[in-house]
């Protein structure tokens, strides 16, 4: 009888290549979705913080936002506007999300936009030195 087919030792070879291919693609496709969850950090801290120059800037100093809620006004969608799952660079490391809500707080005289109590700028792939 003649059959034709892989021998086990193909199918093995053809496994550790896989394998070899998938660990080095992993690391990277992480790498790249821990990078696109710093920009949409970024990104809704930056335009959070525009919302809240505004309402100020509108109502005056006096009356300020206490809650993303608040900017309803000048954000789209504000009450669903929450940070993405999974990790983010914080000051160039990867770490978990520090929170699940972005805050409104005063830092340094100002009213801005916070996560975990971290402003736009530790969001980065750059280390702080």
């Amino acid at each position: 009888m003649n059959q034709r087919g892989f021998a086990t030792l193909e199918v093995i070879l053809m496994v550790m290549v896989i394998g070899i291919l998938a660990s080095i693609a992993v690391p990277r496709f992480n790498n790249v979705t821990t990078a696109a969850n710093t920009a949409k950090v970024q990104s809704d801290l930056a335009t959070i913080d525009t919302a809240i120059a505004i309402y100020i800037m509108e109502n005056g100093s006096a009356s300020v936002p206490t809650t993303v809620n608040d900017l309803k006004d000048y954000l789209q969608d504000a009450e669903n506007l929450t940070p993405p799952k999974g990790d983010v660079y914080i000051d160039g490391e990867a770490k978990p999300m520090p929170a699940s809500n972005y805050v409104i707080q005063q830092v340094d005289n100002d009213y801005r936009a916070t996560l975990g109590g971290k402003t736009a700028g530790a969001f980065s792939t750059q280390k702080n030195n």
